[in-house]
């Protein structure tokens, strides 16, 4: 897999990418982990409608066991059924009704938003400015741009693969819930949003890639050529994903950046890492405190990033969306 590649960034360019093995997590194991991620946001919410109250008692309840459990794989459940519950919350409520509610947690607006936002993109059917018009109108000002990441993961969804066949096939054997969109064609529509908008799509679309390929190398290697991508934010939404998927080898994780090619890639790569760190402190306080020593140094400097992001965003009143360094 080693050659040249044209259109990417000088850095890319300069290096032969060899990303045949720099995944620790055995591809077999990342499917199956993969699957079981796909079956817990594919859930649907039975309710008819969901009151602002009953959307608020319910996404507190699933926080409030997330911070209780020492179980890895419940905290990140959490994140897939908070999300669920945000997009029912979009798709099922009455006119004046939004996230810009004080009684929502701070701990739970980003994801909210990023399940909203996904929602959105379903009503919108992939309309730039019918799509803006409802992330802006129904989101927590600090917390909107969140909602656009969940673009590019669709952007990503629906385009025209074996993955999109599968799933397509799935969601008419009632399997997976999958609107019937159009996909645009996605250098026109991430051309409608501004450069931060676009740069989140582009971790979006980093995000699905990693459940469309075997692993992280064929992941980043399948970003390379799509011109219109933030090559940078696409391999951070690789990574972050990467993290989530294999929550139960966070030691591993942590050090997974060190096998890929490049300078620009392992920073990017290791940024996505830091985030998902930052990601589960931010739902669940404390989230940090209990991770055990790490036992390789840099798993240990991406810890300590993350844990002084927290802090400084916890000082700022709020998270920004997927940026590293933000203090």
């Amino acid at each position: 897999m080693k050659q040249e590649v044209k259109g990417a960034p000088p850095e890319v360019s300069r290096h032969a990418l060899d990303l045949r093995n720099p995944d620790p997590i055995p591809a077999w194991i990342a499917w199956w982990r993969k699957l079981i991620t796909i079956r817990a946001v594919s859930k649907t919410i039975s309710a008819a409608s969901l009151s602002p109250q009953e959307f608020l008692t319910r996404m507190v309840a699933v926080q409030s066991r997330a911070v209780r459990s020492a179980d890895m794989g419940i905290k990140t459940a959490a994140f897939w059924e908070m999300e669920n519950l945000a997009a029912a919350f979009l798709k099922r409520t009455q006119p004046g009704r939004s996230l810009n509610d004080a009684r929502l947690p701070v701990e739970i607006r980003p994801i909210a938003h990023c399940g909203m936002g996904i929602a959105a993109v379903e009503v919108a059917h992939f309309d730039p400015v019918k799509l803006a018009a409802i992330i802006e109108s129904f989101s927590s000002p600090d917390y909107r741009l969140f909602a656009y990441e969940g673009a590019g993961a669709m952007l990503a969804l629906y385009e025209a693969d074996l993955f999109s066949i599968a799933a397509r096939g799935f969601s008419r054997l009632g399997l997976i819930p999958l609107a019937p969109l159009r996909r645009p064609p996605p250098r026109e529509f991430v051309a409608s949003f501004t450069p931060e908008i676009r740069r989140l799509m582009a971790h979006g679309y980093g995000r699905m890639l990693y459940f469309k390929n075997s692993g992280i190398g064929a992941a980043i290697w399948s970003a390379v050529p799509v011109r219109w991508l933030d090559l940078s934010a696409c391999v951070q939404g690789i990574a972050f994903a990467y993290a989530m998927v294999n929550n139960a080898d966070l030691e591993r994780v942590l050090q997974a950046a060190g096998g890929l090619p490049g300078r620009e890639i392992r920073h990017s790569f290791e940024n996505g890492l830091i985030y998902a760190l930052e990601f589960w402190e931010w739902m669940a306080p404390g989230f940090l405190e209990t991770l055990p020593q790490q036992a390789s140094a840099g798993a240990a400097v991406l810890v300590e990033a993350a844990r002084r992001d927290v802090v400084a965003a916890r000082a700022r009143g709020a998270l920004k969306a997927f940026v590293v360094g933000a203090g």
